[in-house]
């Protein structure tokens, strides 16, 4: 009996100081059971909340400095959610600026609006997110879609914008338009198929860079073109006639370039629209190549904010 008590407690010692080990082990280096770094959702750690909006519910992460008056609210292109943005945030955060990135509602965690929206209120719905937070100006910055939505807001909410950056600024023609629409459906569907090809195609999308952050930005495509719904934002963006609300904004603005990216000769085109905005090429690379770079976009983002006069 004193064998069996001894051989119990001995067991039980050594379960114990096993699954501590265990649970040293992973607090030190988070990774659980898994062999690598990635880091998932782990990237928008802190600062999340929603706001009531005519949209459903906005699902929005607030981080940075509190004494900011007029943080940069940065928004994605569609198909994707804040994830994009998400390094270039925590990077902003790190040059001491308060940055906000939104889930444009239909995307990422935000709720899908009751019907088909416009750009235009698409833009307009982000007054809601600004009142929730308290916040009176901000600088707005898009990439693609999110440039659209930033031009929509900058021009039809003059009163609550301090500047301007568009990344990707797809001001489309008529005829450009017309393309997009004759085009709009067409497209693979997303319905989970045997070989699980549904995925690996949204890998293959043609980049020259294959470093390891493009990699994980296309991978980042991938999954968030499966967790949205409808591809609501890219149908708003094909309706768009962007020229009036870019002619209108009154304040300082930032047009971004990527040379391989499929816009990029709009963005050119753009630039001689609005000659008093900056312009820069901000990578030879295609339109994920700022998630491979985020310090640097965070770098031009902060020394754009810190020239404007407020």
């Amino acid at each position: 009996m004193v064998i069996r008590t001894f051989v119990l407690n001995f067991a039980a010692l050594v379960t114990v100081t096993m699954l501590h080990t265990v649970s040293a082990y992973a607090e030190d280096v988070m990774r659980g059971t898994s062999n690598d770094d990635w880091q998932g959702w782990g990237v928008l750690t802190g600062g999340k909340g929603y706001a009531a909006s005519p949209m459903g519910q906005v699902h929005y992460r607030d981080i940075g400095p509190r004494d900011d008056a007029h943080p940069i609210v940065l928004l994605h292109q569609s198909p994707m959610s804040m994830i994009q943005f998400a390094e270039v945030q925590n990077a902003l955060v790190e040059l001491g600026v308060r940055a906000i990135t939104i889930d444009t509602p239909g995307y990422g965690n935000s709720d899908r609006p009751p019907h088909q929206p416009t750009i235009q209120e698409y833009g307009n719905n982000l007054v809601h997110v600004l009142d929730h937070l308290n916040l009176e100006k901000v600088l707005i910055a898009g990439h693609h879609t999110g440039a659209q939505i930033a031009t929509a807001f900058a021009a039809n909410n003059p009163n609550r914008v301090v500047g301007v950056i568009l990344h990707g600024a797809a001001l489309f023609n008529a005829e450009e338009l017309a393309g997009y629409q004759s085009r709009m459906g067409k497209g693979r569907p997303r319905t989970p198929v045997l070989d699980g090809s549904h995925l690996t195609r949204m890998m293959s999308f043609p980049m020259s860079s294959q470093e390891q952050k493009i990699l994980d930005a296309k991978t980042w495509l991938a999954i968030t073109s499966f967790i949205q719904g409808p591809d609501i934002g890219h149908y708003a963006a094909f309706h768009y006639d962007m020229e009036p609300d870019l002619m209108a904004i009154n304040v300082p603005g930032m047009i971004l370039a990527d040379t391989e990216d499929d816009v990029h000769y709009i963005d050119v085109r753009v630039s001689k629209m609005r000659p008093d905005f900056k312009y820069a090429e901000f990578s030879d690379g295609n339109l994920l190549e700022f998630m491979a770079q985020p310090e640097k976009w965070a770098k031009l983002a902060a020394e754009f904010a810190s020239g404007i006069e407020n």
